[in-house]
């Protein structure tokens, strides 16, 4: 056989082989291109089932909450509670519980991480409300929670002299914590509830954002000691959002995947800025979010967990959003139903330019 033949052979026989080639890389670099924009679609029976998702264990209602990705296993971290009562009730708010999915369908829950001191004189000792965030860095995780002290809780409940301050938890693998001894008594020293920390690599620093009434930002080098360097959000920024209170509660701070600038998420609305220490004026979501009280002709009697005084509609994002993405979808989380009964939902989401809107 002529050599010259054979090798045009071989070479006309692998040139499909070659073009298909070709084809998957531009298919994958499309796809990695609408994953970042949040256009590209997983299985559509798939990211409706995670939509319908309505999860708090048996018994027990969740609130603030986040989430950490480990080894294709998503861990969930939140406060519970149990079904019709609040965060003025003995045992209701007082840890961080840990639950575990593969699929953001079906849940596991492990049990208590993270709880509260009940040590007189700790920034912790009560606890209304941990409000967990969670990151992993240099091998181990922080765990950023919300300590809350008062003098009681019902039936004679005390607000007394109320304080709430973050304070610190860590592991090796999500399963362990301990609170480290430096910071077990008076916390890190950074006032507020809710705090969500975030690295900014240009500025070599984490930030720390929290809701004291307004939206503070804090700075640290090595995740342990914080300073304030600025007010994200003022009350002012944020009082013209129709709502009845609670609208910069749950701060989360990111990076807007398409734009690049920094993206905060509140119950209400949200901001986007070049400068992670001021924002503008809140925008609201275009599309239903928060929680009002009901109109169902039920009387709020103000002793919150009873169902009488908070709906977060069963059809809007909810309240204390968090923003994740699993197989090619973003999902923007969130808490629905009334007080004392809410449970943890999944909105999918995708982003313009520089804002969101609820995927199509």
């Amino acid at each position: 056989m002529n050599p010259n033949l054979n090798s045009g052979f071989l070479q006309t026989k692998s040139l499909p082989l070659l073009v298909a080639g070709l084809l998957l890389a531009a298919q994958a670099s499309a796809e990695d291109v609408e994953a970042a924009a949040g256009t590209r679609r997983g299985p559509r029976t798939k990211v409706r089932e995670i939509a319908a998702v309505r999860y708090a264990p048996a018994g027990c209602y969740l609130k603030d909450h986040c989430f950490v990705r480990k080894d294709k296993r998503w861990h969930l971290f939140a406060p519970l509670g149990k079904i019709g009562t609040g965060w003025q009730d003995p045992g209701s708010e007082e840890t961080a519980e840990h639950m575990v999915s593969d699929d953001l369908i079906h849940w596991q829950h492990l049990g208590t991480v993270v709880a509260a001191s009940r040590r007189d004189g700790y920034f912790d000792r009560m606890m209304g409300g941990t409000s967990p965030h969670v990151i992993h860095h240099d091998g181990t995780y922080f765990m950023f929670y919300s300590g809350w002290n008062f003098p009681s809780k019902r039936p004679n409940f005390n607000q007394t002299g109320y304080t709430q301050i973050a304070g610190l938890a860590t592991s090796r693998d999500l399963d362990h914590w301990e609170k480290p001894e430096e910071f077990a008594k008076n916390g890190l020293g950074v006032s507020g509830d809710a705090p969500c920390v975030v690295r900014d690599e240009s500025n070599g620093r984490w930030l720390m954002y929290t809701w004291a009434g307004q939206t503070p930002v804090y700075h640290s080098r090595d995740l342990l000691h914080w300073s304030q360097v600025g007010t994200a959000l003022t009350e002012a920024d944020m009082s013209h959002v129709a709502c009845i209170g609670g609208w910069g509660e749950s701060p989360f701070v990111m990076k807007h995947p398409r734009s690049g600038k920094w993206i905060i998420f509140l119950n209400y609305g949200y901001s986007v800025s070049a400068d992670p220490l001021k924002f503008p004026p809140l925008r609201p979501y275009p599309f239903k979010s928060g929680w009002h009280q009901p109109t169902d002709g039920v009387r709020p009697t103000g002793a919150w967990g009873d169902g009488t005084n908070e709906l977060a509609d069963d059809d809007s994002a909810g309240f204390a959003h968090e923003i994740l993405e699993f197989s090619g979808q973003w999902y923007m989380t969130g808490v629905v139903g009334r007080d004392g009964c809410e449970k943890l939902k999944f909105t999918p989401i995708e982003w313009t330019e520089d804002s969101l809107r609820l995927a199509r």
